[in-house]
């Protein structure tokens, strides 16, 4: 990791006197092994199903320390062993046989077996307790105990991205004896895993208290506690880190990341993100059909500028569908700002411009209804203003409507009758580093356009030799063929412009110098795993 600086002296004198006297008296000073996680999105659920997890990412950020999976990711986001010594997929890519470690117990003492492992993969099958993550759990038929400590899982139809499954997140493995005594209601206030760290105390939405434990077969963890502490604003979470009332601190704003140059105290953690951000073309719209229009938009945003100067370098220009570290990605073209080019584009497909400067066709403004989330993305609105000015400079209207981030989801999840958006900025994080998956959630065809996106097809994009190739990168014998299939994926949705590709971001934390071991995912999460207090 790099050493940078914090905000110190003046400036962060200047910060810490701003915040509310209330506000500093509930920031004490860490204890000795306990480490303190000021986190940017609180912890509301802790259950696998139901809902997995909320809030994004805090949720999933304590499940990795809490519970075990099957399987897990390491640092390279390579598939490794966990709960599972060793896996082996049939050459049908139908069924996965999985050898358990003996003797691993869960927090309340009863067995991790493989009637607990069972157990938890028939519920996570269940539609009706797990209605989020259904790509990953779908194609699971069934799950057999050979014995106390060998499982087969079987699949409908070729799944060759089960390990995937397996180490994602809702892969966690829970307590069947806390789901009998809690209730499937109460599970997620009261969780019990088979991870290095037990539950001490939970108040949702604020503080989750967790401590090391002595039965994990993995060996004492590296800390004698944690505690994830919700802070929503980054100057607070900055001040808390600083004055050591917190250890970690995540989502750093990189436009500070310059301040924290040289203070030896502080150490930044900072890896390319997963997430493409975009803005999502609403199919629909006759205009939007236009393949010209689609990439004349594309050619009017000058997005490797916005990476550099908006992102101060922690954001790069895509070259692909995917993001570069995720599982398949290839280069399938580049982001080109030229907006002659984009005017020549445009008057191809029939526009002329009006009085105002505005295109017409046929009569018809080229005014586009833009949805921007307030605080969901980084730099969402600075970025959103970006789009919009350049849009306008090659005579394209692009009326900006700020969503609150709690209520985005829903503008954009709706049926065909109720979309009011004709671009939406969105941005999909692939938390089982799978292409394929990623490709099939936003590109997949929905089986009815009129409903709600299957998935996050928002924009109604149909290639039927997409899903084709996605098919085939997902149940292919041959690693070879499916990422062929993968990179042809690509290319296609690229040439077919659904989306105004923006940037990629970088995933920044930072952590006191008593800490070691941070790790920062490119699936947005900040791990705490293999992390130790001096």
């Amino acid at each position: 990791m790099q050493r940078r600086t914090l905000l110190t002296g003046a400036a962060g004198a200047m910060l810490l006197s701003a915040l509310p006297a209330t506000t500093l008296r509930a920031f004490a000073q860490t204890s000795q092994g306990v480490i303190t996680f000021g986190q940017s999105t609180a912890v509301l659920t802790l259950d696998p199903a139901h809902g997995a997890f909320t809030g994004y990412p805090g949720g999933y950020e304590a499940a990795l320390v809490l519970f075990d999976r099957l399987l897990d990711f390491d640092a390279d986001m390579t598939i490794v062993p966990q709960l599972a010594e060793s896996y082996r997929m049939s050459d049908d890519l139908k069924s996965c046989e999985l050898k358990l470690r003996s003797g691993v117990t869960f927090h309340d003492g009863t067995p991790c077996d493989a009637a607990a492992v069972k157990f938890n993969i028939e519920r996570m099958m269940n539609k009706e307790i797990n209605t989020t993550n259904r790509p990953l759990w779908d194609p699971i038929s069934g799950v057999d105990m050979v014995d106390d400590t060998t499982i087969v899982i079987r699949m409908s139809a070729p799944f060759a991205q089960l390990p995937n499954t397996l180490a994602h997140g809702s892969g966690a493995i829970v307590s069947p004896a806390a789901i009998e005594k809690f209730g499937e209601d109460g599970f997620a206030q009261n969780p019990v895993g088979a991870g290095p760290y037990r539950m001490d105390s939970f108040n949702a939405g604020q503080e989750l208290v967790l401590k090391a434990y002595d039965g994990y077969w993995g060996g004492a963890p590296g800390a004698t506690g944690i505690v994830f502490r919700f802070i929503a604003e980054p100057a607070t979470r900055i001040n808390a880190l600083t004055t050591g009332a917190v250890d970690v601190i995540d989502a750093v704003p990189v436009h500070l990341v310059g301040q924290l140059s040289g203070n030896a105290d502080i150490e930044i953690a900072r890896r390319p993100g997963l997430r493409p951000i975009g803005l999502a073309f609403n199919l629909t719209r006759p205009a939007l059909q236009d393949v010209k229009l689609r990439k004349a938009l594309n050619l009017a945003v000058p997005v490797a500028t916005i990476a550099e100067r908006v992102f101060f370098g922690f954001a790069k220009a895509p070259d692909s569908p995917l993001a570069f570290d995720a599982i398949g990605h290839r280069t399938v073209g580049e982001t080109v700002f030229d907006q002659a080019k984009a005017k020549a584009l445009l008057a191809e497909a029939g526009y002329s411009a009006g009085a105002d400067g505005i295109l017409e066709k046929d009569g018809e403004k080229l005014s586009l209804s833009f949805f921007a989330p307030d605080g969901l993305f980084p730099g969402d609105v600075a970025v959103a203003e970006i789009v919009a000015a350049s849009l306008r400079q090659v005579g394209v209207d692009a009326a900006i409507n700020k969503i609150e981030k709690g209520a985005y989801w829903d503008h954009l999840r709706q049926d065909k009758a109720n979309l009011a958006w004709d671009m939406a900025m969105f941005g999909f994080n692939p938390s089982n580093a799978s292409g394929t998956y990623h490709l099939a959630s936003l590109f997949k065809s929905n089986a009815d356009d009129n409903g709600k996106p299957d998935v996050w097809n928002i924009a109604r994009y149909r290639n039927e030799k997409v899903d084709a190739l996605l098919e085939t990168a997902s149940s292919a014998p041959e690693e070879s063929a499916r990422l062929d299939a993968l990179g042809e994926a690509q290319a296609l949705i690229w040439e077919d412009a659904p989306y105004l590709w923006l940037q990629i971001n970088e995933n920044v934390s930072a952590a006191g110098k008593s800490v070691s071991g941070l790790g920062v995912l490119p699936i947005v999460f900040t791990t705490l795993r293999n992390a130790s207090k001096a």
